[in-house]
């Protein structure tokens, strides 16, 4: 015998109209959609995110303070003593709120129980709070120019080094490539910065596991580049320590011209400021007409690097798909 159930004409289904057949064992638990994991807070280093700040505040101001000087011999003439100074400014970075909110009905969340034994309120409570995180992941990697916040991946003074695309050349090329870059800011800074941090397009960081062989093709011996890359450089020369090299997948194509960027950084707390005064803070439900409207408020600031010259960003050419 052939059970014909119907829904609606328009296609939507609301919780309270699915219908099931009495043979039909329903599974209880709910599989969400798959979503790519919020990754800001492991981009940044944790101490970089000011959360002593007053929830007041709407700025987040630091000092900077330069110095300048240096002594001399004075050839038994006091009056040519050098004299020192320092120069003192500051950078602001703007805090602002946010919220994020719904309305849960008596009807909705009496249907919601009843077809699925859950708690309505507890699980929109758990998508408000995915919202709030979204909204940050943007901000915090893309900026948002109407709020005066600055994007992570395209910071305006970290500089743009060029390089040729990957696709068809040596995995010697690849790890040249970003050797270079690593030693260009530490030269560049007079070695106040040596960046230990490479965040890659997943594309090519995959690319890294292509083997680099070390010596003569014929007799020598074939690593994963990955494995070379970590091992040699500048940073691991200096300190002993590993490269940490890891993917992140906002950087396809995130370069100039659609150029795949390759972040390199010093991952120090000194280096990056984050505001974040109020964390999500979910208030107390408002009564409406046989419902309740729920809001939740966060409250942060722009991504700022104090220091620009820990970063350079490697903008890896996309390959010409003429020749």
């Amino acid at each position: 015998m052939a059970y014909d159930f119907t829904t609606k004409n328009d296609g939507a289904i609301k919780a309270s109209e699915l219908v099931v057949s009495i043979f039909d064992q329903v599974d209880s638990a709910f599989y969400d959609v798959l979503y790519p994991d919020i990754l800001w807070r492991d981009n940044i280093p944790q101490g970089s995110i000011k959360s002593d700040i007053n929830p007041g505040a709407m700025n987040h101001v630091y000092r900077s303070r330069d110095v300048k000087g240096m002594g001399q011999f004075i050839n038994g003439d006091v009056k040519n003593i050098p004299r020192v100074g320092q120069s003192i400014g500051q950078i602001t970075v703007p805090i602002l709120d946010a919220a994020v909110g719904c309305t849960i009905t008596d009807m909705e969340a009496e249907r919601y129980q009843y077809g699925y034994n859950s708690s309505l309120a507890q699980d929109i409570g758990e998508v408000m709070r995915r919202a709030t995180d979204l909204h940050v992941e943007r901000c915090y990697f893309f900026g948002d120019a109407m709020a005066g916040f600055l994007s992570y991946l395209d910071y305006p003074t970290v500089t743009k080094i060029p390089a040729d695309a990957w696709t068809g050349a040596d995995p010697q090329a690849w790890v040249n490539s970003i050797n270079d870059a690593i030693t260009a800011v530490w030269v560049a800074s007079k070695n106040v910065h040596l960046p230990d941090t490479v965040k890659m397009p997943p594309s090519l960081f995959s690319m890294l596991s292509q083997a680099y062989v070390i010596g003569t093709s014929t007799t020598g011996l074939a690593v994963p580049a990955f494995d070379f890359l970590q091992k040699s450089n500048i940073c691991t020369m200096v300190t002993g320590k590993p490269l940490k090299i890891v993917p992140l997948r906002y950087l396809e194509g995130a370069g100039v011209g659609g150029a795949d960027r390759i972040i390199i950084q010093e991952d120090m707390d000194r280096n990056f400021v984050m505001p974040f005064p109020l964390p999500y803070q979910l208030a107390q439900p408002v009564p409406v007409a046989f419902g309740v409207d729920t809001f939740a408020r966060y409250k942060f600031g722009s991504f700022n690097i104090r220091y620009p010259g820990s970063m350079a960003y490697l903008d890896v050419a996309q390959a010409d798909s003429s020749s």
